[in-house]
């Protein structure tokens, strides 16, 4: 994603990355949540035609329909779930003009972050917010100046957001440019293997101080320092519902995504950690009861529940495509 940014930008052009620029193909398909899908849609949105080969080996190559009567089941199904049916090897992708971003860092108290949240549930659908939250509490918002009006509208609303220190604000030309949202903590990441499970939900609104509790008694928990909670805001993407995808949460503010983490190897740690991850699902499926199938996990315990709660009602119709374009199940499962 970060060499298309760079490619794009040669042409006054962007297409709307995530938070890392090292994922592939990977991102788009499995729906591609980023800092701009609040006005942008997400990358599935972006898709204009695809082509690959179904599980069975068969080829094909679809083309986005203009209406809801030329939608097909196939089309919704490769939009989000073409992991599961078979190999993509080429989209024809949408693109937008090239507008520089506002970008504010700064470290949070607890109680700042619940106030970040809570002004951010407010906000244009241009700005939006991320944090993660480990030994300390970081977050980064990014907005995209559309035009000379925009870009003291929205340093006014960076200038309100409380902070305990290292604040800045910032213009960048693109995505790529952007600082990273980590804890800084990452050296040893080879010595880590991880699993990462992301979540779906409302707006917090009321809730916002029973959550956040919540979070704060999970953190306290975590098994080790490299395992950590961390949050996008989608900020609900109704206005985009016309586009009928396998992403149907399209109603959902927030993606908050547990990272587990252990040493490598380690057996009884691994235990450990995805014991703590479980824990962490289960007391914030209250208020993200959706699922985000950015990382599968059909070696673990819980693929069957991450199905249904990424899919709902559509996963019956999914499992139907599959039975019919993966029958020996080539591609990883959907049950």
């Amino acid at each position: 994603m970060g060499k298309l940014c760079s490619f794009l930008e040669n042409h006054k052009r962007s297409f709307p990355i995530g938070l890392s620029g090292n994922t592939g193909m990977g991102y788009i398909l499995t729906g591609g949540i980023s800092p701009l899908s609040r006005s942008k849609g997400l990358a599935i949105d972006q898709i204009l035609e695809i082509k690959g080969f179904w599980g069975n080996g068969k080829e094909f190559h679809l083309l986005r329909p203009n209406t809801k009567k030329e939608l097909t089941y196939e089309w919704k199904a490769l939009c989000g779930a073409a992991i599961f049916l078979g190999i993509i090897t080429q989209v024809k992708l949408k693109t937008q003009p090239l507008r520089p971003l506002l970008s504010w860092t700064a470290n949070l108290s607890f109680a700042q972050l619940s106030e970040c949240i809570n002004q951010a549930e407010s906000w244009p659908n241009s700005l939006s917010l991320q944090w993660i939250y480990g030994d300390d509490i970081f977050a980064h918002a990014i907005g995209e100046i559309k035009n000379a009006e925009d870009e003291p509208v929205l340093i006014k609303l960076l200038e309100r957001l409380p902070f305990s220190r290292n604040r800045i604000i910032n213009k960048f030309n693109n995505m790529k440019a952007l600082p990273n949202l980590s804890l800084g903590n990452n050296n040893n990441n080879n010595l880590n293997h991880s699993e990462v499970l992301g979540l779906l939900g409302p707006a917090w609104q009321e809730k916002n101080q029973q959550v956040l509790k919540i979070l704060k008694e999970l953190i306290n928990k975590r098994p080790n320092k490299s395992c950590y909670i961390a949050s996008q805001q989608l900020g609900g993407l109704t206005h985009l519902n016309d586009l009928d995808t396998s992403f149907i949460h399209r109603d959902a503010t927030w993606k908050p995504w547990i990272n587990g983490a252990w040493e490598a190897h380690d057996q009884a740690k691994r235990k450990r950690t995805l014991e703590w991850m479980k824990e962490c699902w289960n007391n914030l499926e209250f208020i993200c009861p959706g699922v985000h199938l950015a990382q599968i996990h059909p070696h673990l315990e819980w693929h069957k529940k991450e199905l249904s709660s990424a899919f709902k009602d559509w996963l019956p119709n999914l499992q139907q495509i599959k039975a019919i374009y993966d029958p020996r199940n080539i591609m990883p499962p959907l049950k």
